[in-house]
């Protein structure tokens, strides 16, 4: 080797041990000297721009198309007992801001694109919600129903109700654009440890996040752009596939306007746990038995035995997205088929089998779906999925549902009904020692409540007479009722 090429070869490894030794250097600087040193390379710029995910800019789509609309905003009241300290709430919602950078993000226009805004933490205060109220419920719902200006402001806010002085109701409202399911147990988990340490007076024990929302959105973004995200897949199955045409009691509006109400829905324990024993010997799951039994209800009151039912599913597909507040969750399609008037045990296999093929290729957004399939646009009804149906499972509910936040008591509060519906027909349930309870959401302007009864009872009844013999065909689940078509 020549002087002149050793000298070349010094010189690389030397400035490879210096930048390695940089790295060092840095990765072992705190988060805020690492963000400070950020800004300063970049010129003191505080305002770069961030993709949307997908499926946040389906919903920042819908927001424009209606800004008043507060269907998708999440709604998590709590009734407080004991010593409420409201600075040390204050100063947890604080903390949990500034390490959730989506909780600081506002989402504006850049060029002609959506794009997301990661402002600096800042202080977090509590709204005081109106203590003339004469109940409790009026008051959320109004905090609740508040549009939010999804470019003037972070997506998400909290207010207190006072009611005693040893008593109140926290109200913490967010944006679907900002959170999922699964985040409110995370939420819920920060806020208990970061007001527990401000009563102790200790900084908070958390661990450090191991990424933040905007990576996944752009890691998601990128492998759209890739084609790696299964949408041959989805247009192959979904092609073709009719609207549900519920029978309805008044004329569908031009223009879907998601006004809607919701009734509740039960299933008693020893007829869930029939059913749950069928699922079992079919190699099935609950989740995909009461899937089944809302298929043929909406068959039932339709007539169809084709037909699109939208599936929320967490999302979080990686160990490093589970710590993390966003939006993560995405709708799978399950095209229903009951054709043949088959036994509901043939209808459960074939459940079985489109569930276990969806989950092999979740991941594509609803949005990339409805774009592969270049559907006539008709704004009178939701695209594609007319009916929705959810099984809360599988999502951590332990903080969620939380008795205690430091040395206050909790009691949980029924969420308000804002008076929304996201599309015609929502089924949401939750298994639960009395058996399944839950809720039917539907749109007000199609349907009258008697029609959401009946849908409810067919339901309970097809599931009481699923579990009792799988093989029952269609046809004699006693699933049809005549009012239906009146």
């Amino acid at each position: 080797m020549s002087p002149e090429t050793r000298m070349v070869a010094d010189h690389r490894e030397q400035d490879t041990a210096e930048r390695e030794a940089l790295r060092r250097r840095l990765a072992a600087l705190p988060p805020e000297r690492r963000a400070a040193l950020r800004r300063s390379l970049l010129g003191g710029r505080d305002k770069r721009t961030w993709p949307l995910s997908t499926g946040q800019e389906r919903l920042w789509f819908l927001q424009r198309f209606d800004p008043d609309d507060c269907a998708y905003h999440i709604t998590w009241p709590v009734r407080l007992r004991g010593p409420i300290d409201e600075t040390g709430l204050a100063a947890a919602f604080t903390t949990i801001a500034a390490r959730h950078e989506v909780l600081r993000t506002r989402f504006v226009l850049d060029g002609d694109l959506p794009a997301q805004v990661v402002d600096e933490p800042r202080e977090v205060r509590l709204d005081r919600l109106d203590p003339a109220c004469s109940a409790v419920e009026p008051a959320i719902a109004a905090y609740a129903g508040r549009p939010f200006d999804l470019a003037a402001a972070p997506a998400w806010r909290a207010g207190l109700l006072r009611l005693a002085a040893d008593e109140a109701v926290l109200c913490i409202v967010l944006h679907h654009i900002v959170v999922d399911s699964w985040s409110l147990d995370v939420l819920m988990r920060e806020l208990g440890e970061c007001y527990r340490a401000h009563r102790e007076g200790r900084p908070p024990r958390l661990e450090d996040l191991p990424t933040q929302y905007r990576d996944h959105a752009v890691t998601e973004r990128r492998r759209a752009e890739e084609d790696r995200d299964h949408l041959g897949y989805w247009v192959e199955r979904l092609a073709g596939a009719p609207p549900l045409d519920l029978p309805l009691d008044r004329p569908r509006p031009a223009r879907w306007t998601g006004r809607g109400a919701k009734i509740g829905v039960a299933v008693p324990d020893a007829e869930v746990a029939r059913l749950e024993l069928l699922a079992r010997a079919h190699r099935a799951t609950l989740f995909m038995a009461l899937l089944a039994a809302w298929q043929v209800t909406l068959s039932a009151a339709a007539g169809q035995d084709d037909f699109c039912v939208g599936v929320p599913v967490a999302g979080r597909d990686r160990p490093e997205l589970a710590p993390l507040i966003g939006y993560f969750s995405t709708t799978l399609v399950a095209r229903a088929d009951l054709s043949g008037d088959p036994t509901f045990g043939e209808l459960l296999r074939r459940t079985r089998i489109s569930t276990l093929k969806a989950l092999a290729h979740a991941g594509t957004s609803l949005d990339r779906i409805l774009g592969g399939l270049r559907l006539p646009r008709d704004l009178s009804r939701p695209p594609l999925c007319q009916a929705m149906f959810n099984l809360t499972h599988n999502l951590p509910t332990g903080d969620l549902l939380r008795t205690e936040l430091g040395d206050l008591t909790v009691e949980l509060c029924p969420p308000p009904d804002l008076g929304r519906a996201r599309v015609e027909v929502s089924l949401d349930v939750y298994r639960w020692p009395e058996g399944i309870g839950g809720w039917l959401e539907y749109a007000t302007d199609l349907f009258d409540a008697a029609t959401a009864h009946r849908l409810a009872d067919t339901f309970a009844r097809v599931v009481t007479r699923a579990g009792g013999d799988a093989d029952l065909r269609l046809s004699e689940l006693g699933a049809a009722d005549p009012k239906f078509r009146s």
